[in-house]
């Protein structure tokens, strides 16, 4: 995919716009995100999809940003099962600068509902991949998330937003932990050992008087992580056999709708509150759970650090990433306006090179490479002083877009056909 005219956009949902009841609805597993690819490929040029628990945010390059998300919407509707024509999911919308600002947000985890979440850049690379491999990503997208991973970078490494290894993994931890109950046994059972349930298990692990029975579809990777610290683990199926003795259920797996329901909890024990923790999105952990007795459930939306505990640390460093996010958003800017002017000079350019190639090489008797390369330095030279007054037309603001837009239209019209037969003189001496 080339360089084309359009803008940046960010079609998205997250635990700022909905509640995980809704999110669910319009979360994209790996078939749904197939299917939205293939359909929004008529729609818009170029797509990338960032999923994790929180958020699920479509980022394209459009040319008309709002006629064409409504047509998104809808195949994201039909991705997921939803009736597009009844479906009204609070979907937000931002364009231009704006997009690519929250983007880089995203990606420095200034957006993130654990502040820093060490997570979310690891899921915005994963995001860009995925386009990648599925064809949808090309030259504007390819640009715009390189500048996110580069600003998640500096973030993590030139601020403190990022220390201390905080993730929706290890605050779901402190949050079980800050239920349980008086005299409950510290005895906490994870499923799933995927990037959040092993966050939590080693959180979970890491407190004083906690043991940690960490369960997984597949053993034998809960057993490796649990080699950590010396813990208990084993499958899913085993979750009867450790419940009696818990205190404490802490669910982070990756199945598709909720498999945790009143007949998997009912061996729990009799006489206390067990608190359950579901950090699955979808949930996997059936709502009416939460209406049997002796059972205290919560999920993502009630898993956020309160003010008062986050460091101080990280508050000071907000300023600075901030600051990392605008550089990185205004050096992606500067690269749209140049590629935009490039556009619109490349037919004059190559005018230009067709006419010193032809005047250089006749003096150079007949040398093709040397008359190629002169011209092309002669060309530089010429076009140097104009690309940098349309760059700069373009990031002032001092031209309305419909203008520019005139411009390069007149720019193409006037030179695109010159190496056409009949677009430059024969050669004659």
């Amino acid at each position: 995919m080339g360089m084309t005219r359009g803008v940046p956009a960010l079609l998205g949902i997250d635990f700022r716009t909905a509640r995980v009841e809704v999110r669910e609805r319009w979360t994209l597993d790996d078939a749904a995100l197939a299917r939205l690819q293939q359909e929004a490929s008529r729609l818009v040029e170029e797509l990338v999809v960032v999923r994790t628990c929180n958020r699920t945010e479509l980022v394209t390059w459009s040319r008309d940003p709002a006629a064409e998300a409504l047509g998104l919407a809808r195949a994201w509707a039909r991705a997921v099962g939803e009736d597009p024509d009844r479906a009204t999911p609070p979907l937000q919308l931002l364009q231009g600068f704006s997009g690519v600002r929250h983007l880089l947000r995203v990606a420095g985890g200034l957006e993130s509902q654990i502040l820093g979440d060490i997570h979310i850049l690891g899921q915005v690379r994963r995001g860009y991949r995925d386009a990648q491999a599925a064809g949808t990503v090309g030259t504007h997208l390819h640009r715009l998330f390189d500048t996110a991973i580069r600003a998640g970078k500096r973030v993590r490494r030139e601020t403190r937003l990022m220390s201390g290894h905080r993730s929706v993994g290890s605050e779901a931890a402190r949050h079980l932990m800050e239920r349980l109950p008086a005299g409950s046994p510290r005895r906490i059972i994870v499923l799933g050992a995927g990037k959040i349930g092993s966050h939590a298990a080693r959180a979970l692990a890491a407190t004083d008087g906690v043991e940690v029975i960490l369960l997984n579809r597949t053993p034998q990777r809960a057993a490796d992580l649990a080699r950590e610290w010396g813990g208990e683990s084993g499958g899913l199926d085993d979750l009867p056999r450790h419940l009696p003795d818990a205190g404490g259920v802490l669910v982070a797996t990756g199945a598709p709708g909720a498999w945790v329901d009143h007949r998997m909890l009912a061996g729990r024990a009799p006489g206390r509150v067990l608190p359950v923790v579901d950090l699955s999105m979808p949930r996997n952990v059936s709502p009416e759970v939460a209406l049997l007795p002796g059972i205290s459930l919560t999920g993502l939306d009630d898993v956020h650090p309160e003010t008062a505990a986050i460091e101080e640390a990280r508050q000071d460093a907000i300023p600075q990433a901030e600051r990392i996010v605008e550089e990185e958003a205004s050096d992606f800017h500067e690269w749209v306006s140049a590629a935009e002017a490039r556009d619109a000079l490349r037919p004059l350019q190559e005018w230009v090179v067709e006419i010193c190639r032809r005047e250089v090489r006749f003096v150079a008797e007949g040398d093709r490479d040397l008359a190629d390369r002169a011209a092309r330095r002669i060309a530089a030279r010429v076009l140097s002083r104009p690309m940098m007054a349309m760059r700069t037309m373009r990031s002032s603001g001092s031209v309305s877009d419909e203008d520019q837009a005139t411009l390069s239209r007149a720019l193409q019209h006037l030179f695109s056909d010159v190496s056409a037969p009949g677009g430059l003189p024969s050669e004659s001496r």
